[in-house]
């Protein structure tokens, strides 16, 4: 009986023994699963930035941002003052060119004028020959004739009296000297007009080639003061792009920081809760061998955090409203420039791209503005004028949705008023014109512009 009770002790006492050994053997299992020590802690970054250097860095963008703007601002004012600069040198030129033409056109007339005195001294010095030769003869023969002085005499009056011969030399020679004397008064006085017209137009041409050079200058001066200003507003925003990446590099060191700090209490969440889950199964597994009840490991549960959803993507920017559709036609004026010799005209003018801008200048190696409108159509064997405003004046309106190749946009200080016009391009097709515009500025092609046109186009 004995023995028996020793057998059921003894087996009894192994099967304790094989109970602990399975919970050591979990134990370990579990140990080389989950990550213990130090060894699993992620490292945070070592002094992230504070919050008053982030501040500060914040305020060193906003500070840019402000320099930025007020450069901008600035460069705006300065372009602006170009801009308006250089219309007074357009306008100047204008001036210019039409004083140039007034004073051409006084020489023109006096050059006529010393030609007819010209004409009428050769008649009077012809007339004087003839007479000396008509002494000479009566010289030669003092016993003259009645029918060599009715030769002579001009008309039946002329044969009456006893000095028929006198007179009729006379009047010959009275005639000569009176066409002469009266050319002559005609280019005298031609002279007079020419001195004080020429002195006149001499003077406004003087004048305005002195306001063009003033507006030259100032434009200059502006054009400096404009690429100056542009420099500094490129290095204004160099800068402010370092302070936003500055700015932005600090932002994501603080936010790197808060997410590692974040990941690290999760993580030490989900490890203590592994400890507790752990622990509770220890003691479970030491529970059952103490009473040597059938062990079930629980479930080990872990719940996932939720998802982040990805930022939405951002809304595509909204296309530009198409232009309206230009309609029109023609609206007054007759033109004599087909559409051919239009593209004619623009050919020629392509030719010359790149030519230096001269005031007054119309060829062949330099031009102004409508010394290359006029020089461009004259190509094609149409003439129109000489100046911008008086070519407004010649050329047939165009509304600018009936614009063809060879038509002249004009530009005016006052829509309203011809004489206000300073600059003409001529459109080359395409939203395209070709245009002198400026001292400094070659010949070109350029977008059209409609700021300050007239109120139409010109076709010639």
């Amino acid at each position: 009986m004995g023995r028996i009770r020793g057998l059921g002790e003894a087996r009894h006492g192994h099967g304790g023994v094989l109970a602990l050994r399975a919970l050591g053997a979990a134990v370990l299992a579990l140990g080389l699963v989950i990550p213990w020590g130090p060894a699993a802690e992620a490292n945070p970054p070592a002094d992230p930035p504070s919050a008053a250097e982030a501040q500060a860095a914040r305020d060193a963008v906003a500070a840019g941002t402000l320099d930025v703007h007020q450069a901008e601002a600035a460069l705006g004012t300065l372009r602006t003052e170009l801009e308006a600069a250089q219309v007074r040198v357009q306008v100047a030129a204008a001036d210019y060119a039409e004083a140039q033409q007034a004073a051409e056109q006084a020489e023109q007339e006096v050059a006529a004028a010393r030609a007819a005195a010209k004409k009428a001294h050769r008649g009077e010095v012809a007339a004087r020959s003839g007479l000396a030769e008509v002494y000479r003869a009566s010289a030669r023969d003092a016993d003259l004739g009645s029918l060599d002085i009715a030769f002579q005499a001009d008309s039946v009056p002329d044969l009456v009296g006893r000095s028929a011969v006198e007179r009729a030399v006379q009047r010959k020679l009275g005639g000569a000297m009176a066409e002469y004397q009266q050319a002559r008064a005609t280019s005298e006085s031609a002279d007079a007009r020419w001195s004080a017209a020429k002195k006149q137009r001499d003077a406004a041409a003087e004048q305005a080639q002195t306001a063009f050079d003033a507006a030259q200058a100032a434009a200059a001066d502006l054009t400096a003061r404009t690429r100056a200003a542009e420099v500094e507003r490129r290095a204004l925003v160099e800068r402010l792009a370092q302070l936003r990446q500055t700015s932005v590099e600090i932002e994501n060191e603080r936010e790197a920081a808060r997410a590692a700090a974040a990941e690290a209490a999760r993580e030490a969440a989900a490890r203590a809760e592994l400890e507790r889950r752990q622990e509770a199964r220890a003691e479970a597994a030491v529970a059952r061998v103490r009473t040597e009840r059938p062990g079930g490991g629980s479930a080990d549960g872990g719940g996932a955090g939720p998802e982040v959803e990805p930022a939405p993507a951002p809304a595509p920017r909204p296309a530009p409203a198409p232009l309206p559709a230009p309609a029109g036609s023609p609206t007054e004026g007759v033109t004599a420039g087909a559409e051919a010799l239009g593209l004619g005209a623009v050919t020629w003018a392509r030719s010359r791209l790149g030519a230096p801008y001269l005031l007054g200048a119309a060829g062949p190696s330099a031009y102004d503005c409508s010394g290359l409108t006029m020089m461009s159509w004259a190509s094609q064997g149409v003439n129109i004028t000489r100046t911008s405003r008086s070519q407004y004046l010649a050329v047939g309106k165009v509304d600018y949705g009936s614009l063809r190749p060879g038509d002249l946009v004009f530009y005016g200080s006052d829509p309203s008023d011809p004489a206000s016009i300073y600059h003409v391009a001529m459109y080359t097709g395409g939203g395209m014109m070709i245009e002198a515009t400026l001292p400094g500025h070659p010949l070109s092609e350029n977008p059209l512009r409609l700021a300050n046109a007239m109120p139409y186009a010109g076709r010639p």
